[in-house]
C-alpha cells in the first residue's frame, strides 16, 4: 500500500476507528487547506477567510465503526473536529459519492438521522449532494436545486436530479451532481497531511464503503495486522512504536473488543515490554518458575539460595524446557510475599507481611536478568486487596504480576491448617479490577494473575470470574501434589466449567510429588500443556 491511500481500491483492507474516549473537539488538532503544504496562506502567513479547511484530531481517537449508515458519522466524530467541505450522499449512492468525494478530497457522509448535527459540529460551508444512480437515468428531464452550480464534468444543475438528501441544508453552498462527476468547487481539492493517521485493519477485512472517502481525505496510511489484538501484532506494534502521535483508526470487525482497541494502541505505544518482548504475558511465552520466600528454604525452592544463584537456577531449568521444543519458554520467580502464620501476629490477621526491602534485592535481580516475578499473597484472616495494595510499589514494574492462594484466606473465626481457606470470587473480582486500573495508569504492559486451586471448594463463584479485564491475564494454577494419578485427577476437575479466557498453570513438589515429573515428563503428560510450571 502506499504512503497515503488516493482511492476506494487502496483503501479496501483499511479501516476504523476505535474507543469511545475524549470528544474530538478535546483533542489537540492539525489543521490543513486547500492546495499543496506551501499553499493556502496569504503572505503574510494568514489563512484566507474562505479556504475549506479540514482540522484532524491527534492522539488516540476513538470511535465505534459498524457497517451501515451511521458508519461514516462514527468515522467523522472520531477523526475530525472541522470540515468546512463534505460530500454528502443517500445510503445508495455510496459508491458514486465515494469517487467524488476522494476526487476533492473531502469527507464523505451518508444521510441519516445524525448527518444534520455533524454538519454543524463540522462547520460544513459547502455541500456536494451526489445523485443516487436511478436519479441519474432522469436527470436529462429533471430540474436541480435553485442553489446548484455547474458542476465541471459538463452535466449542467439543469441537468442533474437533486439527491433524496434533503434540500433544507440552512445556508450551506449546495453542489448537486451526478455520480462520477468531477465538480469544480472553489479551494477544492485538499491536500491531505499524509502520516497523520493510521488506518488499521485486519488482514483480510475491509473498511466499510461509507467511511473509504474519509480516510483518503486524510491521507491515511495503511497498516494491515494478521492479529486481532494488536498487541501480539508484530509488524503493525513496531510501526505504531514509532509513530505516536498519530491517530490510530482501526477496522472494529475482526480486532477485538471496541472497548478495548483505544488503550490496546496505547499500550502498544508507550508500555515497556515483558521479558521475551511483547505486551502480553501469554501465549507469547510460557513460563517456568521457582516458587517460595526469600529468607526460608522450607517454604520452597527460591529460597534454597541468594537472589543470582535462583537466577541461574531458574534460567537453567528454563533452558531445559526450551530444548524440548519450539514453544517460547521464560524463566520466573514466584515470591510469597505475605505467609500464613500459626499465630494471630499483633494485627490477629494470621498473615506475616514480608517487608519491600526483603523483596526487593530479588525482584531487583529478576529485572536486571530477564526474569518475571509474580507476588504470592497468603492473606489470612484479612482481605486480599488489603495486601496487593500494599506492594504497588513492586506492582508498578512492568515485569511483576500477583498471585492470590485462597488456601490461605481465612473466616473470622478460622484458624490455619485446621481447614482449607476460601475465598467469595467477589473479593477476586476486587483485585482484578484495581490492579487493572493500576496498569491503566501507569501505562504497563497486561499482568499475570494468578489463582492457586487444588479444591473446588477454595473459590466460591468461579464461574463469575470476570474475564472481561484486558489489562491483566487469570490463570488458573493447580496446587495438588502426591501420586501422579492424583495430581492429574484434580488436574482434569479444575477444569470443569473453567471461564473461557482463563490460562491454566503447573506446580512440581519435589518433596511432595511421587514422583515428580522431569520437564519432558511434564510437556508431555500434562495436556492442555501449561502455561506457567513452577516448582515448590
Amino acid at each position: 500500500m502506499s504512503s497515503t491511500v488516493p482511492r476506494r481500491t487502496a483503501l479496501r483492507g483499511v479501516a476504523a476507528a476505535l474507543v469511545v474516549g475524549a470528544p474530538a473537539g478535546s483533542l489537540a488538532a492539525c489543521s490543513f487547506t486547500a492546495g499543496s503544504a506551501d499553499e493556502g496562506t496569504d503572505g503574510d502567513g494568514s489563512t484566507p477567510a474562505e479556504a475549506h479547511r479540514l482540522t484532524v484530531v491527534e492522539g488516540d481517537a476513538a470511535a465505534v465503526i459498524e457497517r451501515g449508515t451511521e458508519a461514516s458519522v462514527a468515522a467523522s466524530r472520531a477523526l475530525l473536529s472541522e470540515a468546512t467541505a463534505v460530500v454528502v450522499v443517500a445510503s445508495d449512492a455510496v459508491d458514486g459519492g465515494t469517487s467524488v468525494a476522494t476526487a476533492l478530497g473531502v469527507p464523505l457522509l451518508v444521510w441519516g438521522p445524525e448527518t444534520a448535527a455533524e454538519l454543524d459540529r463540522l462547520g460544513t460551508r459547502t455541500v456536494v449532494r451526489v445523485a443516487s444512480p436511478e436519479r441519474n437515468t432522469a436527470a436529462s428531464t429533471t430540474a436541480a436545486s435553485p442553489r446548484s452550480p455547474t458542476s465541471t464534468s459538463g452535466t449542467t444543475a439543469d441537468t442533474v436530479a437533486p439527491s433524496p438528501v434533503p434540500d433544507d441544508l440552512g445556508d450551506r453552498e449546495v453542489v448537486d451532481v451526478a455520480a462520477g462527476a468531477a465538480p469544480e468547487v472553489e479551494g477544492l481539492p485538499l491536500t491531505p497531511p499524509s502520516g497523520r493517521v493510521v488506518a488499521l485493519s485486519r488482514e483480510g477485512r475491509d473498511a466499510p464503503a461509507a467511511v473509504e472517502a474519509t480516510l483518503s481525505a486524510v491521507g491515511a496510511t495503511g497498516l494491515v495486522t494478521d492479529a486481532a489484538d494488536v498487541r501480539l501484532a508484530g509488524d503493525a506494534r513496531t510501526s505504531l512504536r514509532e509513530s505516536p502521535e498519530t491517530v490510530v483508526f482501526g477496522v472494529t470487525r475482526g480486532l477485538g473488543p471496541v472497548k478495548n482497541f483505544e488503550q490496546r494502541v496505547r499500550t502498544v505505544r508507550v508500555a515497556p515490554e515483558l521479558p521475551g518482548g511483547g505486551f502480553l504475558p501469554f501465549p507469547q511465552r510460557r513460563m517456568v518458575a521457582l516458587y517460595g520466600h526469600p529468607e526460608t528454604a522450607g517454604l520452597g525452592m527460591l529460597g534454597e539460595q541468594p537472589a543470582e544463584q535462583a537466577v541461574t537456577r531458574v534460567s537453567q531449568l528454563t533452558e531445559e524446557y526450551a530444548a524440548l521444543g519450539d514453544d517460547e519458554f521464560v524463566p520466573a520467580f514466584e515470591l510469597i510475599a505475605t505467609v500464613a502464620s500459626a499465630g494471630p501476629g499483633d494485627d490477629g490477621q494470621y498473615s506475616r507481611r514480608t517487608d519491600i526491602d526483603v523483596l526487593e534485592p530479588w525482584v531487583d535481580a529478576a529485572g536486571d536478568a530477564g526474569v518475571y516475578v509474580v507476588l504470592d499473597l497468603q492473606p489470612g484472616r484479612t482481605d486480599f486487596l488489603t495486601q496487593a495494595q500494599a506492594y504497588e510499589a513492586l506492582l508498578l514494574r512492568p515485569y511483576v504480576g500477583l498471585a492470590l492462594d485462597p488456601e490461605w484466606r481465612l473466616r473470622p473465626d478460622e484458624v490455619h491448617l485446621r481447614q482449607i481457606g476460601s475465598v467469595d470470587i467477589d473479593e477476586v473480582n476486587e483485585v482484578g479490577a484495581w490492579l487493572a486500573a493500576l496498569i491503566r495508569d501507569n501505562d504497563l504492559p497486561p499482568k499475570v494473575l494468578t489463582l492457586h486451586q487444588f479444591n473446588l471448594s477454595m473459590i466460591r463463584g468461579r464461574e463469575r470470574l470476570d474475564t472481561g479485564i484486558d489489562e491483566i491475564q487469570w490463570l488458573l494454577h493447580a496446587d495438588g501434589q502426591g501420586s501422579q494419578r492424583d495430581k492429574q485427577t484434580t488436574w482434569a476437575a479444575l477444569r470443569v466449567d473453567l471461564p473461557d479466557g482463563v490460562w491454566l498453570g503447573w506446580k512440581n513438589f519435589e518433596d511432595e510429588d511421587s514422583p515428580m515429573l522431569t520437564p519432558a515428563q511434564t510437556l508431555a503428560q500434562v495436556q492442555p500443556t501449561p502455561y506457567f510450571i513452577s516448582y515448590q
